[in-house]
């Protein structure tokens, strides 16, 4: 009972908080363009260093300046060894020459555990790097120090960095994770684990779905009720589906012919169902209400609903794009999965401590595994029928064996995580961690935590080209 009370209590609190975050946002893109800065890992031999940046600026042509909001204020080499976002912001489209950063103080540690303050350079340091950045376009740029010429006989520091536009990796290679308080999708390699590309989508971007074959992603826009389709490779807008004012779709789904896109709307209580190729609503059926999540079998021919307003789960018939069943579930699901076969479904809902193992298609109740409160997500490896479950308040993963009682084992991340993906490339399993704006990986085989990514303001979804399903 007070479990549930508080779930009660906490919803309208996170719906305040997100009215609040919209209320805050800058209006889209019309003739502006975005700036993204990237700060490579520092090298080997910077460990002992740091300095905090007091701004960063983009220059232009005629030489004037627009300073970027700074993300990482304090630069140390005793942090992880990953790349991180230093600045970012909005800037007028047009030709730049690069950058222009100020460093408020820096020091540098001793072997012997001392610490010697460094003298910052008076001025502005310039990096040169002519860039362009187009209308409703992102520039991500990645800065790399050289350290050995930045420290100036021990006691100076002169920031020097090489600047780049990184290069697009090969499509096989590549991870998208939408942000909706930044209103993008980030766009990285998942070899190098490096963010590549940013791609201004529209009012807060969520689902995502991938259409290997045509090279698109879909995106939901739930504060402008459309979907966008994005050109993998290039990042640019091939067009929208409009849906109802009011909608506000969350998830969004596609069937493996990739002609069917299946969108969930949580404002209207009702699943639409939208021409991939012609980007038109075909149809439309009602479900339970504040239906979020969606899954989608590997079959194609079923997607299952999670109600989260309801505690219900609503089943859909693709082909003949109709609801054709609805279960009662813990109050709230939050997640669903299906295990390796298809013939059995894990759900979990944060305000119950035990996930649910129902039978597929009737989804009648098999058995219940205990995973204490909190579960906010659920993802079935294929390849191994292994389950692993999120906290919401928790930076790991709980893992199971098919149907067993209690996890045989556990993954730290830096975080809680409430997406999971496993790439397919590597054997990772891809996470989304709201708290540190971060995406992140662990390895499944060597059960090693990857260093995460900085991806933007409240993360929501990833998806991945070479995710295995």
């Amino acid at each position: 009972m007070k479990a549930s009370r508080a779930a009660v209590l906490i919803v309208p609190l996170l719906a305040a908080c997100q009215m609040t975050a919209r209320q805050v946002k800058l209006a889209p893109l019309e003739s502006e363009g975005e700036a993204w800065v990237y700060l490579q890992a520092l090298p080997e031999q910077a460990a002992r260093l740091e300095f905090t940046v007091e701004s960063l600026s983009a220059v232009r042509a005629d030489g004037s300046e627009i300073p970027l909001q700074v993300g990482m204020a304090d630069v140390s080499g005793k942090e992880p060894h990953r790349q991180r976002l230093l600045a970012s912001g909005r800037i007028p489209a047009g030709d730049y020459t690069g950058l222009s950063l100020r460093v408020k103080k820096a020091a540098l540690g001793g072997e012997d555990g001392t610490r010697a303050n460094l003298l910052p350079p008076s001025e502005p340091v310039k990096i040169n790097l002519p860039f362009g950045v187009a209308r409703r376009r992102a520039r991500v740029v990645w800065l790399a120090l050289q350290f050995g010429q930045s420290v100036e006989k021990g006691f100076g520091f002169r920031p020097s960095f090489t600047a780049a536009v990184p290069p697009m990796p090969l499509v096989e290679r590549l991870g998208f994770v939408s942000a909706t308080g930044s209103d993008v999708v980030t766009v990285f390699d998942r070899v190098t684990r490096q963010v590549v590309a940013v791609v201004p989508t529209g009012r807060d971007p969520r689902g995502l779905a991938l259409d290997r074959i045509q090279g698109r992603l879909y995106v939901a826009l739930g504060g402008e009720d459309q979907v966008a389709a994005l050109d993998v490779i290039t990042g640019d807008e091939l067009g929208r589906a409009r849906l109802q004012p009011g909608d506000q779709p969350i998830e969004v789904g596609i069937t493996q012919d990739g002609r069917l896109l299946v969108v969930t709307n949580p404002g209207s209580n009702t699943v639409s169902f939208v021409d991939a190729a012609g980007l038109f609503e075909l149809n439309r059926v009602r479900v339970g209400q504040q239906p979020t999540a969606l899954l989608m079998d590997r079959a194609g021919k079923r997607a299952y609903v999670l109600n989260k307003g309801s505690s219900s789960i609503t089943t859909l018939d693709l082909a003949a794009r109709a609801a054709v069943g609805n279960v009662a579930t813990e109050p709230a699901p939050a997640r669903a999965a299906l295990n390796r076969a298809g013939d059995r479904m894990y759900v979990v809902a944060p305000g119950s401590s035990y996930m649910a193992v129902l039978a597929v298609p009737g989804l009648a109740p098999l058995s219940r595994i205990y995973v204490g409160f909190g579960a906010v997500s659920v993802h079935v490896n294929p390849r191994t029928d292994f389950a692993y479950v999120s906290q919401g308040d928790v930076g790991g993963l709980q893992v199971f064996l098919p149907l067993s009682p209690m996890p045989m084992d556990r993954l730290e991340l830096p975080g809680p995580a409430t997406w999971l993906a496993i790439d397919d490339l590597d054997d990772v399993l891809v996470t989304v961690i709201p708290s540190r704006r971060e995406a992140a990986g662990v390895e499944l085989t060597g059960r090693k935590t990857l260093p995460g990514m900085d991806v933007g303001e409240a993360p929501y979804a990833v998806v991945l080209t070479g995710q295995r399903n």
